[in-house]
């Protein structure tokens, strides 16, 4: 019933161009993303779905005490980047222009942009 409600009111070929923009728009995004070195895809994008997150750079010499590595140190690190990610979803949030949301995969934040919205804009 939904589906036939959206085909009704904008016809096959008008769905088809708005999916068509939001795929587009996602790619851009994605290059956008990509072209900045504190930020990192964290999966290929899907059809109009990005995931990103601040890039998790650790530094190497603080891992490693004799040659072992330092788990505490890690943690911490990755406490750290999680909190700039929350902090980056919660600031792009309240600009009210945009709305992303997180997840969480194996203790690591992820930024969620979905673009399908019909105002949508690049």
């Amino acid at each position: 019933m939904k589906l036939w409600l959206v085909l009704r009111s904008y016809g096959v070929e008008n769905l088809r161009s708005f999916l068509r923009s939001h795929v587009k728009m996602a790619k851009l995004f994605e290059e956008l993303v990509r072209l900045d070195n504190r930020l990192e895809v964290v999966v290929p994008r899907n059809f109009a779905l990005i995931y990103f997150r601040v890039l998790h750079k650790p530094n190497v010499k603080q891992f490693y005490e004799n040659g072992v590595a330092n788990h505490d140190e890690k943690a911490l690190d990755l406490e750290r980047v999680n909190g700039l990610n929350q902090k980056l979803m919660d600031s792009i949030n309240r600009s009210g222009h945009v709305y992303m949301s997180p997840t969480v995969v194996d203790g690591v934040h992820i930024i969620r942009c979905a673009i399908g919205a019909t105002l949508t804009e690049e």
